[in-house]
């Protein structure tokens, strides 16, 4: 046995650098595996670059809050409604205890109390069944659609990170591309948009009838794309 066998064994020089190459490799992966976990919401502008898809199918969201901070208020309901086709086929929509207080501000808005909050799920319990529902959308293939939708991201993200759920969610907000194509409005807000399109709005300020509005909008937007 020479001095390389009584070092390596019957491993030769060669077989141990391919095999420390390897495990570099093994570590370099789950490192970038590992950088990539997280939340990432991003905004398509190009709505036309992906009308074929939104044609197709999309989920419009929205949220309820507590006041207007992503950072110190919270979602205390959501809601979203998965369109294929332009048709309304399933939705999700739950009142979540955030563990914080509703304000009366909000409350006037929204008709949420505390009291209803007192018997809703927690975060723990609401959100692995909304992003149960959400499917691919949690990876980007499917797209969100929501009105003002910058608004709704930021809350959807905090809580996420917050929760330690990793996302990567890839949206258009209804919001611009109402003032994008509707010119002869006073405002874009989703009430005037719902009314220009001739779509009932029946529960104003509820997350899933919100939600559900939004996407019926998504589809009249299409049309005129």
């Amino acid at each position: 046995m020479d001095a390389l066998e009584i070092m390596f064994g019957k491993k030769s020089i060669a077989d141990k650098i391919a095999e420390s190459k390897h495990e570099t490799e093994k570590d370099n992966m789950a490192y970038t595996k590992a950088m990539k976990k997280g939340v990432s919401t991003v905004q398509i502008k190009d709505t036309e670059s992906v009308k074929e898809k939104l044609l197709k199918r999309y989920i419009a969201f929205d949220t309820e809050t507590t006041g207007f901070s992503a950072c110190n208020d919270r979602i205390i309901e959501i809601g979203a409604v998965l369109f294929e086709n332009g048709k309304a086929v399933k939705s999700y929509g739950t009142l979540i205890n955030a563990g914080k207080a509703v304000p009366p501000s909000a409350s006037r808005v929204n008709h949420i109390t505390n009291a209803m909050l007192a018997q809703a799920p927690l975060e723990k319990d609401a959100y692995p069944e909304f992003v149960k529902f959400l499917g691919d959308a949690i990876s980007g293939e499917t797209i969100i659609c929501a009105h003002n939708a910058s608004f709704d991201m930021r809350f959807l993200s905090a809580t996420f990170e917050r929760l330690g759920i990793d996302a990567d969610i890839r949206f258009v907000d209804t919001l611009a591309m109402c003032k994008k194509c509707v010119t002869c409005t006073s405002d874009h807000k989703q009430p005037t948009m719902a009314a220009y399109f001739g779509i009932d709005q029946k529960d104003a300020h509820r997350a899933e009838s919100d939600a559900l509005v939004c996407g019926k909008i998504m589809v009249e937007l299409l049309k005129m794309m």
